[in-house]
C-alpha cells in the first residue's frame, strides 16, 4: 500500500527544483547532504540527476529562510528615495549589502539596523533646506538641458550633502557626476529675493508625476524663477510633493494661467488663491490677533518655546488652538 502511494507522488528533477526554489544546484546538494532534503533514490547515480518529492521541495519553500536584512526596494521605501539612490548609498560604502542568490536572480539584502541608523539621520535633518545645493547648482526637481539637443533632465533627490540623482526624458537615472559628464545645465537662474516678512504659508500637495515633462514640475519651475528659493521650501513625502510658500502675487502668462491655476487649486492643503487677468495671488489663512496677558503667562510661553525649539508666535498658536479644542468639547470655561 505504501510503495502505490509512493509512486502516486510527483517527482522532481533537480533541475525543476533549482527553478521552484531559486536556489543553485550546489545549494540543492548541501540541502541533501545536510539531510534538509530527502531524495527519491539514494542511488540517484543510476537516473544521471537526483529526483525528489514534489511535495518535499514545495515544503521545503515554505519555511525556506529568507536572508537577513532587507531587499533594495524595501530600503527605498523605507527612506522614501528611489532603488537608484540606495544603490549609490551601496557604492559609497554608506549602507553596506550582501547578493543572495534567491528566486532564481541574485538579490542585495541589506542590514536593517544600517537602514533604520541612516533613516534617524534623515529624521534628524528633515528641518533643514535641502532642495537646494549650497553653492546653487543644483535644486530639486530642477530642469536641466543640453545645448544643441532635445535631451532634458530634472533633479528628483537631492540630500543634504548636495549628492544629487536626475531623471531625464529618456527615462534614465543620472548621479551628479554623469549629469555634468553628459553636458547637463540648469535651463534657468533661481531668483535671488529678500526674505518675505509676511505672515504664513500657502501648501500645496502635488502628486509624484512620473514625466519629467509633467505640468507640476513646470509650476515648480516658475517658483524657482519667480518666488525664489528665500520664499518657498520643497520636500517629497511619500509619493507626494509638498510645497510652501510665502504670501505673493505672482505675476502670469495668459496663456497659462487657467491650467496653472487649476492645478494649484485641486492641490491647495492650506491658504488660499484668487485670480486677477495676467496674476495668481497667493494669500495664507492667517490674520494677525493682538492680546495682553500677564508677565508670569509670557514667561512661561517663552520657556515652552525654547524647549521645543520654537518661535514664540508658533508656541502662541499652539496653544490657542489646544485650548480651543478643549473649549469646544465643554463649550464653557
Amino acid at each position: 500500500m505504501s510503495e502505490n502511494v509512493q509512486f502516486e507522488r510527483e517527482v522532481l528533477t533537480t533541475n525543476e527544483a533549482v527553478e521552484i526554489l531559486g536556489l543553485s544546484k550546489q545549494t540543492i546538494y548541501n540541502y541533501v547532504k545536510n539531510g534538509k532534503l530527502k531524495l527519491v533514490y539514494e542511488d540517484w547515480q543510476i537516473d544521471g540527476t537526483m529526483k525528489f518529492y514534489r511535495d518535499e521541495i514545495d515544503r521545503l519553500q515554505s519555511t525556506a529562510e529568507r536572508p537577513t536584512g532587507i531587499t533594495v526596494l524595501e530600503a527605498a521605501n523605507q527612506l522614501g528615495v528611489s532603488k537608484a539612490t540606495i544603490h549609490q548609498y551601496i557604492n559609497s560604502g554608506k549602507l553596506s549589502s550582501e547578493k543572495v542568490f534567491i528566486k532564481g536572480r541574485n538579490t542585495s539584502f541589506i542590514p536593517s539596523d544600517e537602514v533604520h541608523k541612516l533613516k534617524a539621520t534623515f529624521l534628524s535633518n528633515q528641518n533643514r533646506k535641502t532642495y537646494f545645493s549650497k553653492n546653487l547648482a543644483y535644486c530639486l526637481f530642477g530642469l536641466y538641458i543640453k545645448r544643441d539637443s532635445n535631451e532634458k533632465a530634472r533633479i528628483i533627490e537631492l540630500n543634504e550633502t548636495g549628492a544629487c540623482v536626475a531623471k531625464t526624458n529618456m527615462g534614465e537615472f543620472l548621479n551628479q557626476e554623469e549629469l555634468v559628464e553628459r553636458g547637463f545645465y540648469r535651463a534657468y537662474e533661481l531668483k535671488q529675493v529678500k526674505h518675505s516678512t509676511k505672515r504664513g504659508n500657502i501648501v500645496f500637495r502635488f502628486p509624484f508625476p512620473q514625466s519629467i515633462n509633467a505640468p507640476i514640475f513646470s509650476l515648480i519651475d516658475t517658483f524657482y524663477q519667480k518666488i525664489g528659493i528665500q520664499n518657498m521650501n520643497l520636500y517629497i513625502d511619500g509619493n507626494t510633493i509638498i510645497a510652501e510658500l510665502k504670501p505673493v502675487k505672482l505675476q502670469y502668462q495668459p496663456d497659462r494661467l487657467e491650467q496653472d491655476f487649476e492645478i494649484l487649486q485641486n492641490c491647495l492643503q492650506d491658504g488660499k488663491l484668487s485670480s486677477r487677468p495676467g496674476l495668481i495671488i497667493f494669500s495664507s489663512n492667517q490674520e494677525q490677533l493682538t492680546t495682553f496677558v500677564e508677565d508670569s503667562m509670557k514667561v512661561k510661553i517663552k520657556q515652552i518655546a525654547i524647549n521645543h525649539q520654537l518661535g514664540i508666535e508658533e508656541v502662541t498658536e499652539k496653544l490657542i488652538r489646544i485650548g480651543l479644542a478643549e473649549y469646544e468639547k465643554k463649550l464653557d470655561f
